[in-house]
């Protein structure tokens, strides 16, 4: 059987999805390369290194980028750290990786003051690259540079969340965490919708196909693991024993032990879009068709987007369909706020 071991303890049989098989090899191959080269650098302004993303997810295609999170020591002198970070791009595009947007969120380095700030609870104005980075530790990061202070933070970041808040029954409250998750999913949905710029390569149509796919399964691997451990009185540590795991491991872990079936047809629907998007030709398809700003939706959608279109509306409607069966199964206060 072609199973392979992962930090969960959830072993993925990937004879039904050899392209995913394959981004997972090459992932765990430039991780490697990564890690060693930066265990070799100097970077003394720098506590911590993770990617996220497709790297993170162990997903990345042969022309993927890095989102590559920077957690510098708050006493870092600017200059020394804007030196460090481009040390640490050069490392990872040596890699084969393209270099983060020079406008996104992962282009600059972050402090734990800033992750961990207790103001920020409840703000609404918080900077998207520190609310995006802050909810990426807990959905599909990966260290790649001194990894017992990665986990070390992550740990804080989940205490963070928890802050002073605890459920009836006397254990630590997810009510914030699960805000927050689904605040990031449902904005990130919103801002995609109409973002309609078209470039050499991107798209409205790619954009929609990477949310509808991997975007959805990494935050439904974080819910999964927030639903499951809703009652549980240790729900600290037996969430951060499976934070290691990729979103589809997560999700493997949970589906299998209740629905084995419905976790095979969302890896099924998974491995049909990530084979696809993985393909240039067409790839080439998606960013030539559909909507942009010069026609705006009037444009008909490609044949490529259809396709896309409905495995993704089949792994959405599984996912869906396994959460509302857990009804009666996890704690009840987890769909109230997971709804309202």
């Amino acid at each position: 059987m072609d199973n392979e071991t992962t930090s969960s303890a959830f072993a993925i049989d990937y004879r039904q999805a050899p392209t995913l098989r394959q981004a997972r090899r090459r992932s765990q191959a430039i991780l490697a390369t990564a890690r060693a080269r930066l265990e070799e650098a100097t970077l003394p302004s720098i506590e911590t290194i993770a990617v996220a993303g497709s790297l993170g997810r162990l997903e990345a295609s042969s022309s993927a980028d890095f989102d590559c999170i920077v957690v510098a020591r708050d006493t870092a002198a600017p200059a020394q750290l804007d030196a460090e970070i481009e040390r640490v791009h050069d490392v990872l595009a040596a890699c084969g990786l393209r270099r983060p947007k020079a406008d996104g969120i992962y282009r600059d380095a972050i402090g734990p003051a800033a992750l961990l700030d207790y103001r920020a609870l409840g703000s609404l104005d918080e900077t998207p690259a520190t609310f995006g980075k802050r909810m990426q530790f807990l959905l599909d990061a990966r260290p790649v540079f001194a990894p017992v202070r990665f986990a070390a933070l992550r740990r804080e970041i989940l205490n963070w969340y928890g802050s002073g808040f605890f459920s009836r029954d006397g254990t630590l409250s997810w009510t914030y965490l699960l805000n927050d998750v689904q605040r990031y999913l449902h904005a990130y949905a919103g801002w995609q919708q109409y973002k309609l710029a078209r470039s050499a390569d991107d798209s409205w149509e790619l954009r929609q196909a990477k949310l509808r796919s991997s975007r959805v399964v990494t935050f439904a691997g974080l819910l999964v693991l927030l639903g499951a451990s809703n009652h549980r009185a240790d729900k600290i540590g037996w969430l951060l024993a499976r934070l290691d795991a990729t979103p589809l491991e997560r999700l493997g872990q949970i589906m299998c032990h209740d629905d084995p079936a419905a976790f095979d047809g969302a890896l099924a629907a998974y491995e049909f879009v990530h084979a696809r998007l993985a393909d240039a030709a067409f790839r080439a398809q998606l960013i030539a068709g559909g909507p942009d700003e010069s026609s705006g939706f009037a444009t008909a959608p490609s044949a490529a987007f259809a396709s896309i279109d409905a495995a993704t509306g089949t792994l959405m409607e599984i996912l869906t369909g396994f959460l509302i069966g857990r009804w009666g199964q996890w704690d009840t206060r987890f769909f109230a706020r997971l709804l309202l």
